[in-house]
């Protein structure tokens, strides 16, 4: 029974996603009021910057850029959304990591729930000369948000905090991959994509925070009784 106990101070120490997750439940709460503001506010008419990037997108359309964007649409739907998730989630499964992989679950449900309550509220219009068949509405982008809920889950989940800025840079140049990919196959609007990524973002940020700060008060009578059971 004694080595339970350092076991778990372990298992604790690894699914402490962050130092201060008060302050990042309030920045990812304050980056879903945003998104759902913009939605509020944003014209079915593309924005001056929207129209201004879909020509450069447009006027910069090669092969090998065009593959690179189809392997990000692939990664964010269909079977390939399918198997990186079932990855992730048997890689905190595995070892046990049962908080993890509920901030990974929730994030990953709350994400398309959200993403798809906007689209239907907001109901912009898709870029007029969309590479792919897109049937639901522009805003927010829903691959952007998958990637930016990944992304950051991946970085909460497998790394700990403090060190962590190589990893939030490859994190954000995955986000800013799959956002560039919907605009360079014209199925969103450069400020769909954005909105996306940011909305994935919070509300990944929401579920880990929110985790991290009920789960050890659920998790306190065992470790009493592992206590308990170690003196005897």
């Amino acid at each position: 029974m004694r080595n339970l106990l350092p076991r778990r101070k372990q298992a604790d120490r690894r699914d402490q996603f962050m130092r201060r997750p008060r302050v990042a439940l309030a920045l990812g709460v304050a980056l879903i009021a945003f998104v759902a503001l913009i939605g509020a506010l944003i014209s079915a008419q593309p924005l001056a910057i929207d129209q201004r990037w879909s020509e450069w997108m447009t006027d910069n359309q090669m092969a090998g850029l065009h593959h690179l964007a189809l392997v990000f649409n692939y990664l964010g739907r269909g079977l390939g959304r399918a198997l990186s998730l079932a990855a992730i989630g048997l890689a905190l499964a595995l070892p046990r990591r049962w908080r993890a992989l509920l901030a990974f679950a929730v994030a990953e449900s709350l994400t398309p729930l959200a993403t798809n309550v906007l689209k239907h509220l907001v109901d912009r219009p898709r870029p007029p000369n969309a590479m792919l068949h897109a049937a639901s509405s522009s805003f927010p982008s829903g691959h952007a948000a998958y990637a930016g809920a990944t992304a950051v889950a991946l970085v909460l989940s497998f790394t700990r905090p403090g060190g962590r800025l190589i990893w939030w840079s490859l994190a954000a140049l995955a986000i800013a991959g799959m956002t560039w990919s919907r605009t360079y196959l014209q199925v969103h609007w450069l400020s769909d994509a954005i909105a996306g990524a940011l909305l994935g973002i919070g509300v990944t940020l929401v579920s880990f925070a929110a985790v991290q700060l009920i789960a050890p008060r659920s998790s306190a009578p065992n470790s009493a009784v592992v206590a308990v059971a170690d003196e005897t």
